[in-house]
């Protein structure tokens, strides 16, 4: 189908590109010139050759260039076609010889030129049909989209969430509410050379409940990473930091290095599917009210992606090591500090080119790192808290425009744990309208 799309996209150049820089060439050769797009678009590729070639003897014109490129390709003469799209490279239609370029590299069979080359046309083009050609071969070819020097995100959101709190299973009531959501972020390379590049990536996000107040939900976070950018993989290592608000107070700050390590290709021929390793250590400084919070936090993460046609699948796997201060009341104790292993597994399927579906589901299991001493009727009971969790999530986006989306997104969670007080149920649905810069 992308074939096709570029013949089509060929010719209209074909069509459009006959009278550039002919204006003072000679009559002969310029009939030679027209006739030999005559004969391209009567499927006459061989007396195309012939004429065009003959027209260049006495033309030089990036039109003819372009046209004797598209030739020489359909004729299979990729040597010579690749010869007069390197010659446009350092003219104004560099991102269109890139695209070619990449064609030619396929019928080589030569998939990593391949990635480069429509990566190249990508990055180079301000033509928006041939973005989205470029794209297409990337995405048959199950590579990552070229990074684009800035990219933001504004995303507005309404939605419902019963048992805000996280009350027991057998608590009489809960607290449920309506809320509305803000996620905006950005991110970009502001220094780049060859394959280095400096990274910063700036959030904001916020939920503020219709009732409820006290569990408004307000996060800053600022982000700056050296990356390693070479085809094939790529490494991050930076540093970055946190402001978290709960209702009208601050809640805690966080300070942390990390680093991730990403392979394309990993187990699949063609990168079609990519591997990513990542560490994390975090510091916590928690406001007074939630000192209990204060300390470290330390993160193992891997995840595997891949594409098969329309679906894609997504497994991780993620350990988090908590070790904080916890509480004491004198008479009860609480372990804040778990050690939690969570696995995960998504699944996606685009139904057409604007429409996708997708589900997933994630199981996670806590360890506390020390006991919970509580009051109870009998007594003073000693346990260490140990949580089954599981989440299931429901989602659908629409593409309105290029920039434009909306989704749906429905989640419930349920928490049991060998603590009664402990076990909860929480459903959540939010409608979402965001906008990719």
């Amino acid at each position: 189908m992308l074939q096709k799309s570029f013949f089509t996209f060929a010719l209209c150049f074909l069509i459009a590109w006959p009278t550039i820089g002919l204006a003072d060439t000679e009559a002969s050769a310029k009939k030679k010139f027209l006739a030999g797009i005559q004969a391209f678009q009567q499927e006459n590729l061989v007396k195309a050759r012939t004429l065009l070639e003959a027209a260049a003897e006495a033309l030089s014109s990036k039109a003819l260039t372009y046209n004797l490129g598209v030739v020489y390709y359909r004729l299979g003469e990729y040597d010579k076609s690749r010869q007069m799209f390197e010659a446009l490279l350092p003219t104004n239609q560099r991102a269109l010889a890139f695209y070619n370029l990449g064609l030619i590299a396929l019928a080589e069979d030569d998939t990593t030129k391949a990635r480069r080359a429509f990566r190249d046309a990508a990055r180079n083009s301000s033509k928006e049909n041939l973005t989205k050609l470029a794209y297409g071969q990337l995405k048959e070819l199950g590579s990552e989209l070229p990074s684009q020097p800035w990219q933001a995100l504004v995303s507005l959101g309404t939605g419902y969430e019963d048992n805000i709190a996280l009350f027991p299973d057998s608590a009489a009531t809960t607290l449920d509410s309506s809320f509305f959501e803000s996620v905006n972020a950005v991110s970009g390379y502001p220094l780049r050379s060859g394959n280095h590049a400096l990274k910063i990536l700036a959030q904001l996000y916020g939920r503020r409940y219709n009732e409820y107040k006290g569990f408004d939900t307000y996060l800053a976070r600022l982000e700056l990473a050296w990356a390693y950018l070479p085809d094939g993989y790529r490494f991050n290592l930076g540093i970055g930091g946190d402001q978290l608000w709960q209702g009208s107070e601050s809640r805690e700050q966080r300070m942390r290095v990390f680093t991730d390590f990403q392979v394309k290709g990993c187990l699949r021929d063609n990168a079609r599917d990519r591997c990513t390793l990542g560490l994390e250590a975090e510091q916590v400084e928690a406001a007074e009210r939630y000192r209990p919070y204060d300390g470290q936090r330390y993160q193992f993460e891997t995840k595997y992606r891949t594409r098969f046609g329309d679906w894609t699948w997504d497994a991780r796997y993620r350990v988090d090591y908590n070790d904080r201060r916890d509480l004491d009341t004198g008479t009860e104790s609480f372990s804040v500090s778990p050690l939690t292993q969570t696995a995960k597994l998504g699944l996606d399927y685009e139904v057409t080119s604007n429409w996708s579906l997708g589900a997933s589901a994630n199981y996670g299991f806590r360890h506390y790192q020390t006991d919970h001493r509580l009051q109870i009727p009998e007594g003073l009971l000693t346990i260490r808290r140990e949580d089954n969790r599981f989440a299931y999530s429901l989602k659908t986006a629409y593409k309105l425009t290029s920039a434009l989306s909306m989704s749906l997104d429905v989640e419930q969670v349920q928490n049991n744990s060998n603590i009664d007080r402990y076990d909860y149920d929480r459903r959540t649905a939010t409608l979402s309208l965001a906008v990719h810069l």
